[in-house]
């Protein structure tokens, strides 16, 4: 059985339920994506309804092995379908009908939504009435990155476990050893693993040229400035990423500006960063900070990126910051 990473205190707990039959009926898994939770809750899945001679699951016998390919007849998977943004009702009523049928191989029938956020209304409060009577040995793992954004009906009807970050250290344990990626994983595993060393260098690089270009324009420069706004703008496929990566580093310039350089990410380009970070001061940071959140928490509507960023840019710009903030 392979040791789980991170998040010792409640892997002890759960572990502890699942060994004295205790386990609640419905579980929600909070946290930030990468950091183990649907890893776990696989786990839970497998202690379920292992046949091997262990407390807890071997990890090969058949039933072990139906859930790691995916392929358990009593594990069922609800997820956003493809093409689609939320997770309908018709998934939901179509779990229920599952409900009253007993386990087809295993001993146990696990419902695991993930991402639970992206229920509906109708499909959330079509759980509910799974949730509050469920048959014997059948279990509800609901995971989110945040469970504020799940009803307060469904919290109250589930156990609550926060999953946290892992530590710098335990990601390089993990086996990744690039210090960048180490530090850009923010203590999400899976993002470590996912993360090319040379793409995130390119794509860090090129919107530090960014991030240099809007600070320090001038007025006969915002010209060139919304030209490189435009192709910004005009990467589609990756624009999210690249308003993270901007976020990173505006978030390094305030660490720097505060003198706390052990939570700096950038570490290669320490020097640099300075140089742009004493240009600037907190107040127009925390500015841009609140702009790309923004920008990042409208990402999922269909919203004129183009606009988005140039407002970004301009909000950058010391030369024109003053006249949005007017406004």
């Amino acid at each position: 059985m392979a040791s789980f990473l991170g998040n010792t205190d409640i892997v002890e707990r759960l572990d502890t339920k699942l060994r004295s039959g205790r386990l609640p009926h419905a579980l929600i898994f909070s946290g930030p994506e990468g950091i183990g939770k649907r890893t776990y809750a696989l786990r839970v899945a497998k202690t379920l309804n292992c046949i091997g001679d262990t407390e807890s699951f071997c990890d090969s016998c058949t039933q072990c092995e139906k859930v790691s390919a995916g392929t358990h007849p009593d594990i069922f998977f609800i997820s956003v379908e493809a093409d689609a943004t939320r997770i309908k009702i018709e998934q939901v009523r179509k779990l229920l009908t599952m409900l009253a049928l007993r386990p087809m191989e295993g001993s146990a029938k696990i419902f695991l939504i993930d991402p639970a956020e992206s229920m509906t209304p109708g499909a959330a409060n079509a759980l509910l009435k799974a949730l509050e009577e469920p048959p014997p040995r059948t279990f509800f793992i609901l995971i989110t990155r945040n469970v504020h954004d799940l009803l307060l009906t469904i919290r109250s009807r589930s156990q609550v476990y926060h999953f946290s970050p892992l530590t710098l250290e335990q990601v390089r344990r993990a086996g990744v050893d690039d210090e960048l990626v180490v530090r850009w994983s923010q203590g999400s595993i899976g993002r470590a693993f996912a993360t090319d060393p040379e793409a995130l260098r390119e794509g860090r690089d090129a919107m530090l040229e960014f991030l240099e270009h809007a600070l320090t324009a001038s007025e006969a420069g915002l010209a060139s400035l919304l030209t490189a706004s435009a192709e910004l703008g005009r990467s589609k496929d990756d624009y999210g990423e690249r308003v993270r990566i901007l976020g990173v580093l505006i978030s390094d310039l305030l660490f720097l500006k505060e003198g706390i350089q052990t939570r700096l990410v950038n570490v290669d380009i320490e020097d640099q960063l300075l140089g742009l970070a004493s240009g600037v001061t907190v107040e127009r940071l925390v500015e841009i900070g609140d702009c790309l959140k923004f920008i990042e928490s409208n990402l999922k509507y269909n919203v004129n990126r183009q606009m988005m960023t140039d407002v970004l840019a301009l909000t950058l710009n010391p030369s024109t910051a003053g006249i949005l903030n007017d406004n």
